[in-house]
């Protein structure tokens, strides 16, 4: 196997470890929730990590993402260590502020999650969304770094811990208010000792390094991206927010579940996402775009492959899900589209970061959220929680199209378009199918195994790319363990 290939995926299964174990942790742990909360209590937990997420997401004011895109070349007399204090304590200055200037209307924002007011509730958003801020740039430090090891460690002890958090809570009471209280106190727990673990890696003194270049080059780049934030949470979040108000809190917990079926797909687009985008600032230099376009294509195949085989497998699949939580099976292909859109976006739309055109990603954005949000108000009177689902997908598509218009732009390095309608045309026409033949089995199955077998043909070239990768792959694994496994034998044999 080629060197360069070698350690593309070396690293690319490196950072998919942690999405693997918690893909593996979500298996264990969702038959169990769903079968203590009601699908109310579970709307609630989740509209917890919706707003967490909008506070957050907001906090960060543009700098996780500068942070990544100057970690090889820091500005001015910046080093990394500085770049890292200086948009860690940003973000979290910004978001205390934000927290206090907020706490006259915790009320209404507490409301938002529980339906009622509860103070602890808020004081718990504003807490455990300052721990997500300081977590996502523990995290970024070591992704950045290319650290597989450490990242994966610090990523599954995360997931273990929210995951425990609503679990444990619910075997005394399966109700929302303890599940989130304990959720704060473990992932603030989680943080303070990951910051200690971490301190050598952020420069305190930063304040010096922050000239006026230094300062210039990150605003330049981070302004733009502020309300990018927020576009982006709209985009995947209005759903909940829109089925919470035209609907109740129960619709939420049903339409969550089939969140959790389609983020599956994160087992492929986490790991290559979070490798990516070093893996193109450190290549796209020598011009290497015929290697992007092989990724393209591999990528294309992978995520139609997994959609297509979830949605076929979807009786079995369902069983794990509570019998109330059941009712999201005739929808839940559409919702694979968000994701498989937005991975196949990061193929195709490298060149907005490339060329440091940052506003481009906060027009798509707002472009998308703003599909999303009528598209919502259009289908979800009429089909409920499945009209969201559908909107999702229609946002997502419009800005897949959007970003590989604007990124082709300025750095073009997909010769041929085809294997991005493949992968969207076939899992639209996929969720099309299921939902439209929901009450005819055998036709509806029929059809989805006509689609499965045309994607077998449709990307057979790239399925035998990706099949002697994996085998060699493979060898070169055993091969690795047997050279390992070498010395003790001898000795041994010397004893």
């Amino acid at each position: 196997m080629e060197p360069s290939k070698k350690k593309f995926l070396k690293n690319m299964v490196g950072f998919s470890m942690t999405t693997w174990i918690a893909f593996a942790i979500g298996l264990i742990a969702s038959p169990i929730a769903t079968r203590l909360y009601t699908t109310a209590e579970m709307g609630k937990l989740n509209l917890f990590s919706t707003y967490a997420a909008l506070f957050s997401a907001t906090c960060y004011l543009g700098l996780d993402q500068a942070y990544v895109r100057f970690f090889r070349e820091p500005p001015g007399r910046g080093t990394r260590g500085g770049m890292l204090a200086f948009c860690m304590a940003t973000s979290l200055g910004f978001g205390t502020l934000v927290a206090l200037l907020a706490l006259p209307a915790w009320r209404g924002i507490s409301g938002l999650v529980m339906t009622g007011p509860d103070f602890g509730v808020y004081v718990c958003l504003a807490v455990y969304g300052l721990c997500q801020i300081l977590f996502r740039y523990l995290s970024l430090s070591y992704r950045m770094e290319q650290n597989a090891k450490l990242y994966t460690v610090q990523g599954v002890l995360q997931v273990i811990l929210t995951k425990i958090a609503y679990l444990a809570a619910a075997l005394d009471r399966a109700e929302a208010k303890p599940s989130i209280v304990l959720l704060t106190v473990l992932m603030g727990a989680f943080t303070l000792v990951f910051t200690l673990m971490q301190r050598r890696q952020f420069t305190l003194s930063f304040a010096r390094q922050a000239d006026r270049t230094f300062l210039r080059a990150m605003g330049a780049y981070a302004a733009p991206l502020i309300p990018l934030a927020v576009m982006s949470w709209l985009n995947s979040s209005v759903s909940l927010v829109v089925l919470s108000r035209l609907m109740d809190v129960s619709a939420v917990g049903v339409y969550t579940s089939a969140l959790v079926l389609a983020s599956t797909v994160n087992v492929i687009q986490t790991g290559f996402n979070t490798y990516w985008a070093p893996y193109v600032y450190e290549h796209y230099q020598r011009d290497d775009k015929g290697s992007f376009y092989t990724v393209h294509r591999l990528m294309a195949a992978l995520l139609a492959g997994f959609g297509l085989t979830i949605t076929l497998l979807q009786a079995p699949v369902y069983l794990l899900l509570g019998p109330r939580f059941r009712g999201s099976v005739i929808y839940f292909p559409f919702l694979f589209l968000t994701p498989i859109c937005y991975c196949l976006s990061e193929t195709t739309g490298m060149g907005i970061g490339i060329a440091k055109k940052s506003y481009w990603n906060t027009v798509i954005f707002l472009l998308s959220a703003a599909v999303n949000i009528g598209l919502c108000y259009v289908l979800i009177p009429r089909w409920q929680d499945a009209g969201a689902a559908m909107a999702a997908a229609g946002a997502a598509i419009v800005a897949l199209l959007a970003r590989t218009a604007a990124g082709e732009r300025y750095y073009k390095a997909i010769t041929r378009y085809r294997y991005l309608a493949y992968t969207v045309g076939l899992m639209a026409a996929a969720s099309v199918a299921n939902y439209a033949l929901r009450g005819a089995p055998l036709p509806k199955y029929l059809v989805l195994a006509g689609l499965y077998a045309l994607m077998l043909f449709l990307f057979r070239a790239e399925i035998a790319t990706l099949w002697r990768t994996a085998r060699q792959a493979a060898g070169e694994g055993m091969g690795a363990l047997r050279r390992a496994a070498a010395p003790t034998e001898n000795k041994g044999d010397r004893t």
